[in-house]
Formats: structure tokens, sequence, C-alpha cells
């Protein structure tokens, strides 16, 4: 989920994974290049540009190394400029 979407930043959200070895964190993609990661499951992400449809996945790194899948796309625009 995406919100605080201003013309310039976002902030994005999604739900926690449970994985038995746990959870080293989470990357961030954005228009399929990573862009950052995460511990908790919650992105803030400046810099973008302002009504620009981006297109955000997320995947899970557990602490054993292994990776989930991709999520689901979230696409999301920005304000425009004022």
């Amino acid at each position: 989920m995406a919100s605080s979407v201003t013309d310039t930043t976002l902030s994005l959200t999604w739900d926690a994974v449970t994985y038995e070895a746990g959870i080293a964190n989470y990357e961030v993609f954005r228009d399929g290049v990573s862009v950052g990661t995460s511990a908790t499951n919650s992105f803030d992400e400046s810099g973008l540009t302002a009504d620009t449809e981006y297109v955000y996945q997320v995947k899970a790194i557990g602490s054993d190394g292994k990776e989930s899948t991709l999520s689901a796309e979230l696409s999301v625009t920005t304000a425009s400029a004022v």
C-alpha cells in the first residue's frame, strides 16, 4: 500500500512475511530495479518525478539467505507539482 504520496516522495507498506528462519530484510524494486532494502515492512522513497507512474514490488530475504518470489505489482502515481 502506498501512502503520503506527494510530487517527489511516497511511503510503502506491505504485509510482513513469516518465515521459520526469520526475515533478514525486504528488498524493494521500482520499475524492475532494486532501490533499497528495509528491515521492516515499510519503505520511504524520495527524489521521484512529479506526475509519474512507478511500479513497485517487494521480496523477502530470509536470515538463511533464501529469497521469496517478487510480490504482486503496485502502481503508484506521484502528485502533480504545485
